[in-house]
């Protein structure tokens, strides 16, 4: 699927991955949301790093669906959390899910946007005061290790593998397509920050390579598929 017309484009949208399963790639920072479609409500993984980014996210998703609307946040690092208090006021979402160690680390909201801020002097200056000043919201429906989420007419299933990328990563799974948040990154070397473990990291996408039965999302860059996460699992053995 080609959706560098989204990476390139003024008005940022979903494109179709499989059934009932779209994919937003936002240019700012290349992050990846996916919305997952089923009969009662729609799942929305991920929010962005502004009130300004999320409100681009919203309308994207009212475009495809009036559903009520239920959150995933991958994990606690700002591009994929700091939009969740605009996506409750544009959605009305309530439910918003996490690992329990992700949420432990959103609820220091005063550190959370000092870190974002500081992360974004480098890699993203133009948003660095925002995220520095943004009013944020904690998830508040924790995951320990899995959880099925019922959209009606399909689920959405939670996996936590252990610390990695981060201390609290989710990956999920819509029927044939795995989204993984950061564990995955195309486009970049994967980043290695001081929450990460790198060597367990290796052996989860070691695991994960064989699971994989479609399109795998990254949290950053392209769609790419289980042999890339097989590449990636040797990366960072290396």
């Amino acid at each position: 699927m080609d959706i560098g017309a989204v990476h390139n484009s003024s008005v940022v949208d979903f494109q179709r991955v499989a059934d009932d399963v779209h994919v937003l790639r936002y240019p700012v920072l290349d992050v990846n949301c996916v919305l997952v479609l089923g009969r009662d409500r729609a799942l929305l993984v991920d929010t962005l790093s502004t009130a300004g980014q999320a409100r681009e996210l919203a309308a994207a998703v009212r475009r495809l669906t009036s559903s009520p609307v239920v959150v995933v946040n991958t994990h606690d690092h700002f591009d994929h959390w700091f939009g969740n208090h605009t996506i409750a006021e544009q959605l009305g979402a309530v439910d918003f899910w996490a690992h329990e160690s992700a949420i432990a680390v959103d609820a220091d909201h005063a550190e959370s946007r000092a870190a974002a801020r500081r992360a974004c002097v480098k890699l993203a200056p133009e948003i660095a005061d925002e995220v520095g000043d943004l009013e944020l919201l904690t998830p508040n429906r924790p995951v320990t290790d899995e959880a099925t989420i019922d959209l009606g007419g399909r689920s959405v299933r939670l996996w936590h593998p252990g610390r990695a990328h981060s201390h609290g990563d989710l990956i999920a799974f819509a029927g044939s397509v795995t989204i993984a948040g950061d564990l995955v990154e195309e486009g970049a070397p994967p980043s290695v920050g001081s929450d990460a473990d790198a060597a367990h990291w290796s052996r989860v996408l070691e695991r994960l390579a064989p699971m994989i039965e479609g399109p795998v999302i990254p949290g950053h860059g392209a769609i790419v598929d289980a042999a890339f996460v097989t590449r990636q699992a040797q990366q960072l053995a290396d």
